[in-house]
């Protein structure tokens, strides 16, 4: 049985997927045609000898596919992933896959710094230690607040604000000052207002790091192809800063602040930094407060839910459904997805999550902040993305799984062009899976999904791990899957490991 490197496979399959929803419809025939010509750069190389994908299958690998796309001017016998399964008969593709961030103390009435003028010389870095932003996310032309403490006051010096790959964005004038404040978790840190700028109009989407530390989105309000979900609420629920955090074991909080200092995801990092390199793909980036607004997503063909999205409010689940409903597409590269369900508090600056039904006072039992497997909320999760964390369970523990997914259907378009043979592992080690309800497994030990039990018009199982969860044995699936002939395609990979 192989071993597939994650590091080459993972960015052929995520590629593949975004391609595939790209542009127009291909016959099925028509794309195989193109894979057996050997017609597609990057997929019928000497390298990919002996059906297994070989580290050298990289990013200029990518390149060249792209290049190849684009001298074609995208004609449809060039896409070969642009059918996801004959089976499924949905009327148009439009993008594709993805598989495979003193002397005074400034009033709360902080006005925008200027910044026409030349920003100064002197670097913030040496005496900046951290931050914050007053939003989440803005639109190019927002005025941003940012509160800074540092080590010293500075009278005024360059504030660099890089984006996720680490290159510089953009620069502002800011003074620095030492903040003093009660640093609570539920309060938040009650900073100052240390600089405000305006986002550049310029400023294209995505996420930026103020300092290379403190996140935040930039977002547009043009039309894109896929519309990426940071998952800042549970980035909030795991933050530790103010001492606590919804995970804490004494006097848990049954709300956290926005407004403390966080950092980029880590399992979200690795899928964030690839993401722009992708060419002919137009991206946009929002985060989880957005997503309970419909405008956030209207003008969009996929959404992707990378890393660890786990805090979901019920206007943002109704909001996703519809858009699959609507006949647009899915790619889900988190595990534990949608497994709290949360509140904000009326100005944004709060998660809220009781984690308890009694403790709960809110009336509407439908908006109960507990988990949403729980029958009170009539709203499983399995309807929205075909699997669940009480499925999946845990991995990277003691368990007889493989850190990674054992391929059950090779010939998927997914997969197809990939060297991926059945039985051969993708690494994509996971703490957390999510999984579909099995009807148990086949003679040789591969698991079958129970489609009634879920009620989709088609569902495919790509590959299984095995995990464990309160002493039973889970097993995490990534799955392909339409709901009804007019919905759209969701890809679940539910794994946090992309």
């Amino acid at each position: 049985m192989g071993r597939i490197d994650v590091a080459a496979v993972a960015e052929a399959l995520l590629y593949i997927v975004l391609m595939m929803f790209q542009n127009n419809f291909v016959k099925w025939n028509e794309s195989t045609e193109v894979f057996e010509r050997g017609q597609v750069v990057g997929f019928n190389q000497p390298n990919l000898h002996s059906g297994k994908i070989k580290k050298s299958v990289t990013r200029s690998l990518w390149n060249q596919f792209f290049i190849e796309f684009e001298k074609h001017n995208f004609t449809p016998v060039i896409h070969p992933m642009s059918a996801l399964l004959p089976e499924f008969d949905f009327p148009q593709w439009t993008i594709v896959f993805l598989l495979l961030s003193a002397c005074s103390i400034p009033d709360k009435d902080l006005k925008p710094v200027p910044q026409a003028r030349p920003t100064p010389q002197h670097s913030c870095s040496p005496d900046f230690r951290y931050a914050y932003t007053d939003k989440t996310s803005y639109f190019p032309g927002d005025s941003a607040t940012v509160f800074i403490q540092a080590s010293k006051k500075v009278e005024l010096c360059r504030l660099n604000i890089y984006d996720v790959n680490g290159n510089l964005a953009l620069s502002i004038a800011s003074r620095l000052f030492t903040q003093t404040s009660t640093d609570t978790t539920e309060a938040g840190y009650d900073f100052n207002p240390t600089v405000k700028f305006l986002a550049p109009l310029t400023l294209v989407s995505g996420i930026y790091l103020i300092e290379n530390q403190a996140p935040f989105i930039i977002k547009t309000r043009e039309p894109v192809d896929v519309t990426v979900v940071y998952p800042v609420n549970t980035v909030n629920a795991y933050n530790l800063n103010g001492g606590k955090n919804l995970y804490s074991p004494d006097n848990r909080p049954s709300r956290v602040s926005f407004l403390r200092p966080m950092t980029l995801q880590s399992q979200a990092t690795y899928c964030l930094k690839w993401l722009p390199s992708l060419k002919d793909i137009k991206i946009g980036y929002i985060s989880d407060p957005d997503l309970d607004e419909n405008s956030s997503i209207e003008q969009s063909k996929i959404i992707l839910l990378p890393g660890h999205s786990e805090y979901w409010t019920r206007p943002a689940r109704l909001h996703f459904d519809n858009f699959i409903m609507s006949g647009r597409h899915a790619v889900i590269l988190s595990g534990n997805t949608m497994w709290w369900q949360v509140r904000y508090s009326d100005d944004q600056t709060d998660l809220i999550c009781y984690k308890d039904v009694k403790l709960d006072p809110i009336s509407d039992p439908l908006l109960k902040t507990i988990t949403w497997d729980s029958d009170l909320l009539q709203y499983s999760i399995r309807s929205s993305i075909g699997a669940d964390f009480d499925h999946g369970g845990y991995g990277l523990r003691i368990d007889n799984g493989w850190n990674g997914f054992k391929i059950c259907s090779p010939g998927s378009p997914l997969l197809r062009g990939s060297g991926l043979n059945k039985g051969d592992i993708l690494s994509v080690p996971s703490g957390e899976y999510d999984g579909s309800p099995l009807l148990g497994f086949d003679a040789n030990g591969f698991p079958q999904v129970d489609g009634g039990a879920l009620n989709f018009k088609k569902i495919e199982l790509i590959g299984f791990d095995k995990g464990s969860r309160d002493g039973k044995e889970t097993i995490g699936t990534f799955v392909v899957f339409q709901k009804s002939s007019s919905s759209g395609i969701v890809i679940n990979a539910a794994s946090y490991g992309w």
